[in-house]
């Protein structure tokens, strides 16, 4: 009965991960395509700003498909998505082609690739991996 509750709980995290890939995807691309001075965005720097949305998007690509591990189709699927919103901006007219922030969105999912054995300990997310090991 335990594992039964435990199982539709994380279900429902499952269900808030997808959720939230999709808003994510959605407001992302949205300020990368919004001309510069129209961006409500912090005054940080733009690398750090690619850098910490491509980290938040493995997170949650991470945690919407948690049966597979985080590996080469899931990382292949954050570059094309970093390099189609380049190319976006490259057609808009009022942005341009960056291969530096290509790199920046990279080091986001390379560096939450490195914190996976960290982000298993933190309760709050371990959720993740529990949901992995519970549905064989």
């Amino acid at each position: 009965m335990e594992t039964l509750i435990k199982r539709r709980i994380l279900k429902h995290y499952f269900n808030l991960s997808r959720f939230g890939l999709g808003l994510a995807l959605i407001t992302i691309t949205i300020l990368a395509l919004l001309p510069i001075d129209q961006a409500p965005l912090p005054k940080i720097s733009d690398k750090i700003q690619h850098l910490t949305a491509f980290f938040t998007l493995a997170f949650l690509l991470d945690c919407s498909f948690p049966k597979s591990s985080f590996q080469f189709p899931k990382i292949l699927t954050l570059a094309g998505y970093g390099l189609l919103i380049e190319m976006l901006q490259w057609f808009s007219g009022y942005r341009f082609f960056s291969l530096l922030d290509v790199v920046a969105d990279l080091s986001g999912v390379v560096i939450y690739i490195a914190l996976i054995p960290i982000l298993r300990k933190i309760p709050l997310v371990k959720w993740r991996w529990e949901l992995a090991e519970n549905s064989n």
